[in-house]
């Protein structure tokens, strides 16, 4: 009862001076405001970039590579300085294959040919030519996003990133006037290949040339982002046919699907005791990428200490003025506790509504630039539904700021009060 009743006494308090107060409390939910947008932006960001630029592996696939030794700028292979490093191979393979934490492994091959594609009539009027990369993926993992996948031998199944798809959609297809694709609008789509021949490339590493038919058979988020992906049996038969040296277990890398998400440090560890790494180029960019929205939300931290020296200032202002009520109190039985109680509840109450007003306006700002975003800018590649990510506890964490800034605000006015004399105040007139 004793809590309800000091809730009432300093909602009443509030509105002695409803002007002071409020400028209080939109201070304090300017702080929120801030520090929520620039938290979201970072979130959605770190999410798309994430998701759709780096295209993170599933929660329970790491992609096993060669070692590295990092420079820095620069990463080389071990071998460069300290000689021969562990191979992925066949053997490398099964090994990895082989432990109890792995359900399974899905080499990836990469096809080291000169090449490029010849098409497009269908979509673009003309005939055009690019260069072309390939890389070979385990069928089974193919099958994972393409159900009806099947190899021909006479056709190349050529599997498609739905990155590059989006690449093409937002960027490419409306500088050439072209229609914009979709994955099944896409699959079927006939193309040749030469192989042997590449602007870049020319036939450095070919022992003939020679003409492939291909056919576009879907999207996967596992094939090559800037390049094409073909079933493993056929990457080592383009090697075996075209290929001066080919090297058909040499491998780019290892996918391994561990057995439980928990079994990951553990296939770490033996990945590194094999002599092999565990490529953490997501897991860098997402510590990156959190450290500068850490850094950029401190100016929404900042907003929020001004906010709390704001308060400091009008709750010593207000206490002063009613400094006689205060010591009434204390003279009919309040104890300096009760005092500080009061003080530090009408602060609660003023962080609470400045915290909601700033997660308000916050939600109202990113709505409206995911708006003026959809409506003004132009199509983007990898565009998301919204570039701010809100989740409930990044808002729970500022009203928690909101309620803490201005509880600590209010702190040193409320001791400063309930210490005050009780005779000196009552006996002044003020």
């Amino acid at each position: 009862m004793r809590l309800i009743a000091t809730g009432r006494l300093a909602a009443q308090h509030l509105t002695t001076n409803p002007g002071r107060n409020l400028l209080s409390a939109m201070g304090i939910g300017v702080g929120v405001c801030v520090l929520l947008l620039i938290a979201g932006l970072g979130l959605g960001a770190r999410d798309i970039v994430l998701k759709e630029v780096m295209r993170e592996l599933p929660v329970d696939i790491v992609e096993v590579i060669p070692k590295s030794v990092d420079l820095g700028l620069f990463q080389m292979g071990e071998k460069t300085l300290f000689g021969e490093a562990a191979r992925l191979d066949d053997k490398a393979l099964d090994a990895l294959r082989a432990l109890p934490e792995v359900q399974n492994a899905y080499p990836k091959l990469e096809v080291k040919l000169p090449m490029g594609a010849h098409g497009g009539a269908r979509f673009f009027g003309r005939r055009l030519y690019t260069d072309l990369f390939m890389t070979g993926l385990d069928e089974a993992l193919l099958r994972e996003r393409i159900p009806a996948f099947r190899d021909a031998p006479d056709v190349l199944p050529v599997v498609v990133s739905d990155q590059l798809l989006a690449i093409y959609n937002a960027s490419v297809a409306p500088n050439l006037g072209t229609p914009k694709l979709s994955p099944e609008t896409l699959t079927g789509f006939m193309f040749e290949v030469q192989i042997g021949r590449s602007l870049m490339l020319g036939n450095r590493g070919v022992k003939r040339v020679g003409d492939e038919r291909a056919r576009v058979v879907g999207t996967s988020p596992f094939a090559m982002r800037l390049g094409v992906s073909v079933p493993l049996a056929t990457a080592r038969r383009l090697l075996n046919s075209y290929a001066l040296e080919p090297k058909l277990d040499d491998y780019q890398a290892i996918l391994l699907r561990a057995t439980s998400v928990a079994d990951l440090p553990e296939i770490k560890r033996k990945v590194e005791a094999l002599g092999f790494s565990i490529d953490a180029s997501a897991q860098k960019t997402s510590r990156l990428m959190g450290t500068a929205t850490l850094l950029a939300s401190l100016l929404g931290i900042l907003v929020l200490l001004l906010a709390a020296l704001n308060i400091a200032h009008g709750f010593f202002a207000s206490l002063s003025e009613r400094r006689r009520e205060l010591a009434t109190l204390r003279a009919v039985g309040a104890t300096r506790g009760d005092v500080v109680s009061l003080v530090l509840t009408q602060a609660f109450f003023l962080g609470i509504f400045g915290g909601l007003g700033g997660v308000i306006a916050a939600l109202g700002i990113t709505n409206l630039i995911d708006w003026a975003a959809l409506r003004f800018v132009a199509d983007l590649p990898f565009s998301p539904r919204s570039f701010f990510a809100l989740p409930l506890w990044l808002v729970f964490t500022g009203l928690s700021a909101a309620i803490l800034a201005s509880v600590v605000g209010a702190l040193w006015p409320a001791i400063s009060a309930a210490r005050a004399p009780v005779a000196a105040a009552l006996a002044d007139g003020g």
